[in-house]
């Protein structure tokens, strides 16, 4: 297919997707009628009952299936498998559930509380302060911001509603039910599955937050959804006045909102594109961080359908575990690009090769940067999450500033790009054995009484702790904060930082804890979106991208801590993470930017030698008469064992050179795909290894030296216009250097070449090496067998004849290998001597017998 006619079929699928998504938005949503809590008709042009906030569950659930809209997990959050044994098998008592609700990771850090509570130093966050009244930094919203209603913001953990059961039961905000402990349910309302906060274009997302922080919770939407004004607070002791702007309503009282199905990407900006420019470095429709999708005009429901029951589709995270049936269930990039879903290309990847396809994600190629400032670490010491930005020294988080992935290996060992967050924090290690992450108050508490000891390493506004007389000022400050808390049998504060957990041993002393620290020190956060155009991706330029010694895949600093003891950030290079140490890298690159250009080089200095000496010296003009008969050079066996070799190491040659330089228009001229290339190289590989070997064998006692070999070094065989016999037996000095350096060589490359076969198993810096090796050891076989075979061939007319008949001429012997010829010749001379003992002598005449 030519691209002209690629690019019109590609414009037409396009043309036609789009013509039907703008159809299907234009679509207009019927008019809608208004209801209460509990089912009133709500009129503003009549009045009737227009002080009340309208219920989104009887508004919206008229006509659509609310029940089965609010199981989806994006309304449950986990709260259908909400419960106070949830984390025990885990190791993390504290946690209640598998998703936003209950739901922990130090990134997020604060806990919901269990139902049932003994003690009052058990309760971190109820339910009712996860929707408003949670916020864990100036910058942050309260948790409730980005829960869309229903599920665990509507009903408690036995089913019942908040309001309802409170008003019923009043007293049950005295008690320590983490669902009604110190709670005002029963004026601020509960928040229902709020529809148009997805389906409503222009939806105002701030003033639900505000709405939320006043304690507002069942006026949010009608705020939010700019339907009315909601003046008063609950959080105040007020009850909110709602005043609906009649200009939006219709005579009858309706009103006519411009519903999107799907949702339009926006609306899903609200909450991903907060949270998740902090955790990737994430936007959509943002020239400054393009996403290609995005630009060809994808929305999200685009990738991330669902039915009914809205449960989306998904890709495969590391991080969230909610629904995880889910998990994996959209089209991913190999699903859309190999069949041209949507209009997608279909790449044909010419210039990567095999194993890359295999072991690298197309993300991690596909990614090479992002260009919003995203979190690279938080602190609590402070009672309030601190996050340190990505850069090191970006002013906002979301302002623009390129910063490049980390990668680590994930689905079946392939390389996926992330962003690290290092997280430092402290815990309380109880009777138990379990470090127990301790509550922001806590955190806060203890930094009254330690903080003014603590300083600004780095200079960034903002004290770390990071030395050792800070640690311990820390740890006994909690101790004091700690002294009496009932919700451990122990008071031992641990303070988790970089890859070590920080504690005071038995006499005082500040040691590291033995402790596991898996997912406790950093969240990884897998990198989906901002995908480049191909010709930026990694690799669009050639393997120096990656493969040179200051390359960022491999070389580019790591972040293990972000204020070591001495209040440096510890780094290490991206490479450990893949397997792949610093020097096995360098002796790679090394190779990749010098050694294989220079060596490649020899080649062509070989060859022109080569034409040098011919035009200087000129062939030795010694008769061969090939089918002579007269002396066996070679046997069968021999020259069936060279033969096979010879052609091998041709195909390996010409396989191993298109490889190494990827010259895909040479692959392309041979081969259907790089696979049939790779798969032919390791046939041919194989055969060369036996051929080698059994050739070796063969010819062991031919090639060992001799003093004789010393006079043929002297003149160098004669090439270079020695004139008269040199000294040589069955093989002369040349060749046998030139058996053993095939030998060696082969065995070498035979060996590392059945180490490549196997490399998915190998560790990536013995990738590396062995790689590197496998190439030189080949340019330098390649340029040995080219002077070989010129000397063998051109600078001695006719003598490849031997190979194919196995005989030579008597007089090209003597001129050649005299030595050899003479011990023919003695041979021959006791074969006579002994035949002619054998011959039987005539009876005399006179004998009778």
């Amino acid at each position: 297919m030519t691209p002209m006619l690629r690019i019109v079929q590609r414009t037409a699928r396009v043309s036609l997707l789009s013509v039907s998504l703008v159809s299907l938005a234009q679509a207009q949503h019927p008019a809608i009628q208004l209801y209460d809590h509990e089912f009133n008709l709500i009129n503003p042009l009549t009045g009737q009952n227009a002080d009340k906030p309208f219920s989104v569950k009887n508004t919206c659930g008229t006509c659509h299936e609310y029940d089965t809209i609010t199981k989806g997990f994006h309304f449950q959050a986990g709260w259908n498998k909400v419960s106070d044994d949830f984390g025990k098998k885990r190791g993390r008592p504290w946690e209640l559930s598998d998703g936003f609700l209950g739901g922990w990771y130090p990134y997020a850090f604060r806990q919901l509380a269990k139902k049932r509570n003994r003690s009052p130093d058990e309760i971190d966050l109820t339910v009712y302060e996860f929707v408003g009244f949670s916020r864990s930094g100036p910058d942050e919203p309260p948790c409730g911001a980005c829960h869309p209603g229903g599920g665990g913001l509507e009903y408690d953990r036995d089913g019942q509603r908040y309001d309802e059961r409170l008003r019923a039961n009043p007293s049950l905000r005295e008690t320590l039910d983490g669902d009604y402990y110190r709670s005002h349910w029963d004026r601020s309302g509960v928040v229902e599955a709020d529809c148009l906060l997805c389906h409503l274009p222009g939806y105002d997302f701030e003033e639900r937050i505000r709405q939320l922080e006043q304690g507002n919770y069942q006026w949010a939407v009608v705020a939010a959804s700019r339907l009315a004004i909601v003046e008063g607070a609950v959080k105040d002791g007020q009850v909110p006045k709602v005043t609906y702007n009649t200009r939006y309503f219709n005579a009858d009282g309706s009103v006519t909102l411009p519903i999107r199905w799907p949702p339009p990407s926006e609306n899903c900006l609200y909450c991903h594109g907060r949270s998740d420019v902090k955790k990737r470095g994430f936007s959509w429709g943002d020239i400054r961080n393009p996403d290609i999708h995005g630009q060809q005009g994808l929305a999200c429901a685009a990738c991330h359908p669902s039915g009914l029951d809205h449960q989306f589709a998904r890709g495969k995270q590391n991080v969230a575990r909610v629904a995880p049936e889910t998990l994996g269930t959209m089209r991913d990039c190999v699903n859309c690009h190999t069949t041209g879903y949507f209009g997608a290309t279909i790449p044909r990847h010419r210039t990567v090769r095999p194993f890359h396809l295999r072991r690298i994600s197309c993300e991690a190629c596909h990614i090479p940067a992002l260009q919003r400032v995203a979190a690279l670490g938080v602190e609590t010491s402070t009672g309030q999450l601190e996050f340190v930005p990505n850069p090191l020294g970006a002013k906002e988080f979301g302002a623009v500033a390129t910063w490049r992935p980390v990668y680590e290996r994930k689905d079946e060992q392939r390389i996926y790009p992330f962003n690290s967050v290092l997280v430092a924090w402290w815990g309380n290690l109880d009777r138990d054995g379990i470090l127990y992450p301790l509550f922001l108050r806590e955190h806060e508490a203890a930094w009254k009484l330690y903080g003014n000891r603590v300083k600004d390493d780095n200079g960034d506004g903002k004290p770390e702790v990071n030395s050792e007389q800070e640690i311990i000022a820390g740890l006994r400050a909690f101790a004091q904060v700690l002294a009496g808390n009932q919700r451990f049998q122990q008071v031992h504060p641990v303070f988790v930082r970089g890859d070590k957990a920080w504690h005071l041993d038995d006499e005082g002393r500040l040691a590291t804890l033995d402790y596991d620290l898996t997912g406790l020190t950093r969240v990884d956060f897998r990198i989906t979106h901002n995908v480049a155009p191909s010709h930026f991706s990694l690799g669009a330029s050639g393997c120096l991208d990656c493969h040179k010694s200051d390359a960022d895949f491999f070389m580019g600093r790591r972040f293990v801590d972000l204020a070591g003891l001495d209040g440096k950030p510890v780094t290490v290079p991206k490479g450990f993470a893949l397997g792949c140490k610093p020097l096995a890298f360098y002796f790679n690159a090394i190779h990749q930017q010098i050694l294989s250009p220079v060596v490649s080089w020899i080649i062509i200095v070989v060859v022109f030698f080569i034409v040098l000496h011919y035009h200087r010296f000129g062939p030795k003009r010694v008769p061969f008469r090939p089918d002579s008969g007269e002396i066996l050079r070679f046997t069968a066996l021999e020259r069936m064992v060279h033969l096979f070799r010879l052609i091998a190491f041709v195909v390996l040659a010409v396989t191993g050179l298109i490889m190494a330089f990827n010259h895909v228009a040479w692959q392309e001229l041979f081969f259907d795909s790089p696979k049939k290339m790779s798969d032919t190289h390791i046939v041919f590989g194989i055969v060369f290894i036996v051929t080698t070997i059994y050739g070796g064998l063969l010819w062991f006692e031919d090639a060992m030296f001799e003093s004789h070999d010393k006079a043929w070094v002297r003149i160098l065989g004669g090439y270079f216009g020695h004139h008269g016999p040199v000294p040589a037996g069955r093989f002369n000095a040349g060749q046998k250097m030139f058996y053993w350096y095939t030998l060696i060589f082969g065995l070498v490359m035979g060996i590392t070449g059945i180490f490549l076969m196997f490399k998915a198993s190998l560790p990536l810096s013995l990738v590396c090496v062995v790689g590197t090796i496998h190439n030189l050891v080949g340019f330098l076989m390649i340029a040995g067998v080219l002077a070989h075979a010129y000397l063998g061939t051109i600078a001695n007319p006719g003598t490849w004849r031997v190979l194919v008949d196995g005989y030579v001429t008597r007089e090209w012997a003597q001129h050649h290998h005299p030595l050899w010829y003479q011990e023919i010749l003695r041979r021959e001379q006791a074969q006579r001597e002994a035949a002619s003992k054998v011959e039987p002598t005539a009876p005399d005449a006179g004998q009778v017998s």
